[in-house]
């Protein structure tokens, strides 16, 4: 397992998901994460490539401004740094994705409760 998706040799698709409001984004970036972090704990993808398509410091950033929930700030926070974890001490990969998870849930309790409403996430494209 390299951890990677095979390169597509068709047309270039595009799908857009748009999340409308603070507490909206959070949501999608909460569930997004979850699937992440079980396909990390699957040994279906690798930690860079996570690192890379989702949980990097751009993403702390945009987090932190949008003064997000502090559960899913800590969460990836955490996460930014699992290609370290990785590569310096491996055995602990599990046990820090199980962490990560932990505080996604705790962030999704919160952001769930808070219902937002909103519309569909996938856009139309024409």
């Amino acid at each position: 397992m390299n951890g990677q998706l095979p390169k597509s040799s068709g047309p270039q698709k595009e799908l857009s998901l748009r999340a409308t409001g603070a507490d909206d984004a959070q949501l999608l970036i909460t569930i997004a994460s979850l699937g992440m972090c079980r396909a990390l704990s699957k040994g279906q993808l690798s930690p860079d490539y996570a690192c890379q398509r989702l949980f990097g410091p751009a993403l702390l950033t945009r987090l932190s401004q949008m003064n997000a929930c502090p559960a899913l700030l800590h969460a990836i926070h955490m996460a930014t740094e699992l290609e370290d974890v990785a590569d310096l001490i491996p055995d602990k990969l599990a046990s820090a994705i199980e962490d990560i998870e932990a505080e996604l849930l705790k962030a999704l309790a919160t952001l769930a409760a808070n219902k937002p409403d909103g519309e569909k996430w996938l856009v139309r494209t024409q």
